[in-house]
């Protein structure tokens, strides 16, 4: 009779099995989700970026080209516009890149961050799971062993 009991255990196993597995699943998807967002992030980011960059070239640019004849009297003065438009324009490319540097980095530690929390907990999860796989086998194999015990034999 003891075969009942184990007979609830299994149904019990087979839930939490199947629970477990859901959660993983649950888990890859969330871990893909990361990754799309991330990729998602980095694209809007690198976009803005390419758009200041272009906006602080577009200023040193018009400068460029309205460079005077060498001959004129205005070619000192566009030189030295020039010069500090120039270190300007470098000083500004540098911050914008610095900044979009650390904020890139920030976002893939985030990202990186809640992977490595979701790989432990798929890991905590997987082990669980087999040792409920193997709870399941041998709970299985007791109550064949018990029904088998349990027969009646007519002789």
């Amino acid at each position: 009779m003891g075969w009942v009991t184990l007979t609830l255990r299994k149904q019990t196993l087979k839930a939490c099995i199947s629970d477990s597995q859901f959660r993983d699943i649950q888990l890859s998807r969330e871990t893909r989700s990361i990754e799309r967002h991330l990729a998602y992030d980095k694209s809007c980011y690198n976009s803005e970026k390419q758009r200041e960059l272009a906006d602080a070239k577009s200023a040193y640019m018009d400068i460029r080209n309205k460079r005077p004849s060498i001959d004129s009297e205005e070619y000192q003065q566009w030189k030295v516009e020039y010069a500090e438009a120039q270190e300007d324009y470098q000083a500004k490319k540098q911050d914008i890149q610095d900044y979009y540097d650390d904020l890139m980095e920030e976002i893939e530690l985030e990202a990186k961050e809640e992977q490595d929390r979701i790989e432990d907990e798929k890991t905590t999860l997987e082990a669980e799971l087999q040792a409920m796989q193997s709870e399941l086998e041998a709970v299985s194999e007791q109550i064949k062993t018990d029904i088998d015990s349990s027969k009646i034999t007519l002789s």
